[in-house]
């Protein structure tokens, strides 16, 4: 079984901001290591460890630091550069785009679903994943969907 991890439980666990949630989902799914992460992950990732530290100053609950944000992009890049938790998976562009149209059309006019939400579930289902990780319920139900099993309960269609 390989494992599909979505950008909101890559940032928690790099920036430790969750209180080990999602780094217990990573342990409780090692035998599958390494998890393979596309072009857009590791894109979304920095991008969202970054928007942290802005939305630290303009109000967000959680506080993250510049330095902080440093800190949890280096640990991402050393964890991809190590290829022992995390692989690097190309997935040419003509190919994924196939499978999103397909998403889109099949589930996006009744459940709305955002593009991110297709492009990640659409790289699970081109990577041959069987489980999609994620803190997004949106992405969590169109990864159901798809019949991919995911860390959370059965969301109401």
């Amino acid at each position: 079984m390989t494992t599909y991890l979505d950008t909101n439980l890559l940032v928690r666990h790099y920036l430790d901001v969750d209180d080990g949630v999602a780094t217990n989902l990573l342990f409780m799914e090692q035998n599958e290591v390494p998890f393979p992460i596309t072009d857009l992950l590791c894109l979304e990732v920095r991008n969202a460890i970054q928007r942290m530290v802005y939305e630290s100053r303009t109000g967000s609950a959680r506080r993250t630091t510049q330095e902080a944000a440093w800190a949890a992009i280096a640990r991402f890049e050393e964890d991809l550069e190590e290829n022992v938790l995390l692989q690097r998976a190309a997935i040419p562009f003509p190919r994924l785009q196939q499978t999103f149209n397909t998403l889109s059309d099949r589930h996006t006019a009744r459940h709305g679903f955002r593009t991110y939400d297709i492009m990640h579930v659409a790289s699970a289902l081109h990577l041959g994943c069987t489980r999609f990780m994620s803190f997004d319920k949106n992405a969590v139900l169109l990864a159901k969907l798809e019949s991919l099993l995911t860390n959370s309960p059965a969301p109401q269609l």
